[in-house]
């Protein structure tokens, strides 16, 4: 985890209107975040205009090294209502959000395609560990419950448990990806907002994975002008967007790894 300004965040003061999206990394966050975004705003223009770390910053992280890591202070600046990302596990959160002075947008995603997924985008971003180097190593952290944002299990069921609270929106990548406008549909009714058959159509048109991976508001192609970035690594910030690719790229005992994670939610009635 990143531990910049955990114990500020766990004091720090929510809104009533504040959206927190909740996910272990990798897991459709930023597609979900550009859907609550025109949900709340329908602002398209902005949405093309301004970089989605901007109007939606992670908490997790403070490093004046990058232009958009602001920390605590520019978020405590935003105007309401904010929208907020994080990877952070749910008992991290800020103790008014536990208690429900805010809302919580959690999205989980089937663990064999996040650790292919993470693998790539920390092999592009040059941020792998020296132990990581290769996908079997990295996989073993995570697997073992010793990578970023680990043990995954725990990471999902927290926020699975409480998928009945009022102000609470549990939701799966892989339905999002099969029925978007589907999916915009329950954002909007979480979030009070009435939106027409068009505007349901624009914003899944705008959160298409082709028109995300070529849009430099979201696709993190910045990064190149500021650090070392690996474009010979197989995957990008934007990748396919599907479902179910680990069916073709795992080994048979790559996938009994993983599964080993699947199965320490047995009983909880959360699947895959």
């Amino acid at each position: 985890m990143m531990t910049d300004e955990i114990e500020k965040i766990e004091k720090m003061e929510t809104r009533e209107d504040d959206v927190w999206i909740c996910t272990f990394p990798r897991s459709g966050t930023t597609m979900t975040q550009e859907m609550v975004y025109l949900v709340q705003t329908l602002d398209f223009d902005t949405a093309k205009a301004v970089h989605f770390q901007e109007r939606s910053p992670i908490v997790d992280i403070k490093d004046d090294r990058y232009p958009y890591y602001k920390g605590l202070k520019y978020i405590e600046q935003m105007e309401s209502p904010r929208l907020i990302r994080t990877h952070l596990h749910y008992f991290l959160l800020p103790e008014q959000l536990k208690k429900g002075k805010g809302m919580t947008i959690s999205v989980v995603r089937h663990p064999k395609d996040v650790v292919i997924s993470l693998f790539r985008i920390m092999q592009w971003c040059d941020l792998l560990a020296e132990d990581e180097t290769t996908f079997d190593s990295f996989l073993d952290t995570i697997v073992n419950g010793t990578g970023y944002a680990c043990p995954w299990p725990r990471h999902v069921l927290e926020y699975w448990e409480r998928r009945d609270e009022k102000n609470v929106l549990f939701v799966r990548y892989e339905d999002v990806i099969k029925d978007k406008p589907a999916a915009i549909r329950r954002i909007a009714e979480f979030l009070g907002r009435k939106l027409t058959e068009e505007d349901i159509q624009r914003i899944t048109e705008h959160c298409q994975v082709e028109n995300m991976r070529e849009n430099p508001m979201v696709n993190f192609d910045y990064f190149r002008d500021i650090k070392t970035v690996n474009d010979h690594a197989k995957g990008r910030f934007i990748n396919t967007g599907r479902s179910g690719n680990w069916q073709d790229i795992l080994t048979t005992e790559q996938s009994r790894k993983v599964d080993r994670l699947i199965q320490e939610l047995d009983g909880s009635g959360l699947v895959f």
